[in-house]
């Protein structure tokens, strides 16, 4: 019986160590070595999506390439966009020649008691590039 418990024991170690190996190597990435972004919510329906990312080296550009917050209404479980922040509009989100990068946008039309969160396209390139994409926890506007 104790033989049992040992050996499933070891097994159950060496499943957790395969599953993090395999999950370390999905996220991975030679352009993009870490990222954060975070929706911050004021009184009077206003929201800060705030941003940052590093590089293992300097990227010819660095930042992020969209930025898309989604509304859910109390009750609900669908998660709908309500507005798009781009670099094509917004020159600060992409940062040419930088190790690492962070910014701020804002939305001013947020519905008090609502839940927003954004989808964030965190972006690096340099002789090739890579997107990742990152959903931030949701907060409640003001």
């Amino acid at each position: 019986m104790k033989k049992k418990v040992i050996v499933s024991g070891l097994f159950l170690i060496m499943l957790f160590c395969v599953a993090s190996v395999a999950n370390a190597s999905i996220m991975t990435s030679d352009y993009i070595n870490d990222y954060y972004a975070k929706v911050n919510a004021y009184s009077g329906g206003n929201l800060d999506i705030s941003f940052n990312v590093q590089a293992p080296n300097t990227m010819d550009k660095l930042g992020v390439k969209t930025i898309i917050l989604q509304e859910r209404i109390a009750g609900s479980t669908t998660w709908n966009p309500v507005h798009t922040f781009s670099y094509k509009n917004d020159s600060g989100m992409l940062k040419n020649r930088a190790l690492s990068h962070d910014y701020t946008v804002s939305y001013y039309d947020a519905v008090p008691g609502r839940s927003y969160r954004a989808k964030v396209y965190f972006y690096a390139e340099k002789g090739g590039s890579d997107t990742i994409e990152c959903i931030t926890s949701a907060v409640k506007a003001k």
